[in-house]
């Protein structure tokens, strides 16, 4: 028989305890600041939208014909 460049040995396994302890309450100012952040973004669009918008029948609003004009014009 030839002989083995290693030899197999099975040792008992021991137990380590390595109880790591979950973190869960941690990232709660990320997600502070996400939502911070997603209010001031729907605060600013609702305030662009407010001060921007016109109807698309508003007679100020170029290009914008009421009824009466059209009639007028016979379309």
């Amino acid at each position: 028989m030839l002989p083995r460049p290693y030899a197999l040995s099975f040792q008992p396994m021991t137990h380590v305890p390595r109880y790591v302890p979950a973190r869960t309450n941690e990232g709660w100012s990320v997600v502070g600041l996400v939502v911070l952040l997603t209010a001031l973004c729907i605060a600013t669009t609702v305030v662009i939208h407010k001060r921007t918008y016109r109807h698309p029948t508003d007679p100020v609003m170029p290009g914008a014909r009421s009824s009466a004009d059209a009639g007028a014009r016979g379309h």
